[in-house]
């Protein structure tokens, strides 16, 4: 496993990775948050300081999106989360992100929130976050629906056709 303290070896593990998912050809990570369960409970603050609890938004769907500010794949499937947030909000969407950038906090992340016109919270992410949810690779994006189950797990970019998909079962 790549350890966090490490950037340049897990940058250059992600991008690996990052691939290898695009090709389809990494599953999920053994003992991963995976379809069916609850979605396990966190506290984080998001770019203001503020602490959100995933626990705050049972009853509305969510999708919660792991990504770095350095992730080629991060950054072409933002948008399409953007677009989505924005279209389905009034449905009852939220979309938490929670970034897994461990140098220039809060400047770099702030800069990437204004450049990236994200709408919706983004949330500092932690190690125990990360052990917490399986995390190995970003993007990696789970549906949570109302009850606070997983209705699906995504390891790796993932097209606007397929969230919109799982919305349409569950908004």
């Amino acid at each position: 496993m790549v350890r966090w303290k490490d950037r340049e070896v897990f940058r250059t593990a992600f991008l690996i990775l990052a691939v290898l998912w695009l090709a389809g050809s990494v599953p999920s990570p053994a003992g991963a948050a995976t379809a069916g369960q609850a979605a396990p409970d966190f506290t984080l603050k998001d770019l203001s300081q503020k602490k959100i609890k995933l626990s705050d938004y049972k009853g509305k769907v969510l999708i919660l999106n792991f990504f770095a500010t350095w992730c080629p794949p991060c950054r072409v499937e933002i948008p399409e989360l953007v677009k989505i947030y924005q279209e389905n909000q009034a449905k009852g969407l939220i979309v938490l992100s929670i970034a897994l950038d461990t140098d220039g906090l809060p400047q770099v992340l702030n800069k990437f929130v204004k450049d990236m016109k994200i709408p919706y919270p983004v949330l500092v992410g932690t190690m125990n976050m990360v052990d917490q949810y399986q995390i190995s690779g970003v993007p990696t994006t789970l549906v949570i629906t109302r009850e606070g189950k997983i209705h699906k797990r995504y390891d790796g970019l993932v097209p606007g056709s397929r969230f919109i998909s799982d919305l349409g079962k569950l908004l």
